[in-house]
């Protein structure tokens, strides 16, 4: 089972990858990748969170300002849970009729951790706890929420950055949102696309003055284990062409027909972003193992995520 789970490259059958169709196995890899990736991200944040971050002590919290910050909570995280269920079911319902390709590649996306956010938001919120949750999944973690938005935070700053540049030049200035023109890109991922734009505000304004350092060090735990486990499950993309063919006349046309190739690339696992061509943001150009490059993104990855952090997250949360 650990070696059928392991991701064994673009043309793989249990992708949706290779030559012909009737080799194609149907997506039991995806499936299992995704109950996977989420049965082990879950209860270790939740175990992390439990033993080595410590709530605040009753008596050092104002228990109006605490009962206001419960109910915010609770009402987004209702919003949080219905917006995440319309987002995974619209997003698998689409992929029926839209080739083998994007029904293979849909569960494996559903792993990003921008959609992750959404999904460990709502519980954490408090979406199933109302004060007398017994369930240990259930438990109201909030600083697990603002650390996920933190995980997410440099790539959210970004696509303010795209939007900008886009509105005034008609260009992506950085690249973060022009996979929305892609031709792999659905309508209905364009239309769920928006919580790009409205994570760290929302996850902000429900932590109420919570976001705090350790936010930032649960953060540096959840981006470690999204990247690593997005690099043993999922593989850099799903094409149906061989990869002899890769470096053809025919390869670049090839990877522009979403029936025949499909860019991942998951949580960055593989490469940096394929659109950010940035050349001091390169760290794979000369082919690393996968250890070395899980380093170089990692130690990036937080280290931009602490300058968003320190210089934007944490004093727009003390304001009001």
């Amino acid at each position: 089972m650990i070696k059928y789970l392991a991701q064994a490259g673009p043309t793989h059958p249990k992708h949706g990858g290779g030559g012909t169709s009737a080799s194609v196995q149907f997506p039991i890899h995806p499936l299992l990748s995704f109950i996977v990736h989420y049965s082990i991200v879950i209860p270790i944040i939740f175990l992390v969170h439990d033993l080595f971050f410590i709530p605040k002590a009753a008596s050092s919290v104002d228990l109006v300002q605490y009962e206001e910050t419960i109910h915010r909570q609770t009402v987004i995280s209702r919003f949080l849970f219905i917006y995440t269920v319309i987002l995974f079911t619209t997003r698998c319902a689409s992929s029926f009729n839209a080739g083998r390709l994007r029904q293979h590649a849909v569960m494996y996306e559903l792993t990003w951790l921008c959609n992750s956010t959404l999904l460990m938001g709502s519980i954490t919120f408090g979406v199933f706890d109302d004060g007398t949750a017994t369930n240990w999944l259930f438990r109201r973690r909030p600083l697990i929420a603002t650390a996920c938005c933190i995980g997410v935070s440099i790539d959210q700053v970004l696509w303010y950055v795209d939007l900008v540049g886009y509105m005034v030049s008609g260009k992506f200035l950085v690249g973060v949102m022009k996979y929305l023109t892609w031709s792999q890109t659905l309508w209905i991922d364009r239309l769920t696309c928006t919580h790009h734009l409205w994570t760290m505000p929302l996850f902000i304004y429900a932590s109420n003055n919570e976001l705090g350092l350790d936010a930032f060090k649960l953060s540096v735990c959840i981006v470690t284990i999204k990247v690593c486990l997005s690099r043993w499950l999922t593989p850099h993309c799903i094409q149906a062409f061989k990869s002899k063919d890769d470096g053809g006349s025919g390869a670049a046309e090839a990877k522009s027909d979403p029936q025949i190739y499909r860019y991942l690339n998951v949580n960055l696992c593989h490469e940096l972003w394929r659109d950010i061509t940035f050349s001091f943001l390169q760290i794979s150009q000369d082919k690393p193992p996968g250890w070395l490059y899980l380093w170089r993104l990692l130690w990036r990855w937080q280290l931009f995520n602490y300058l968003v952090f320190v210089g934007i997250l944490s004093p727009l949360s003390r304001i009001g």
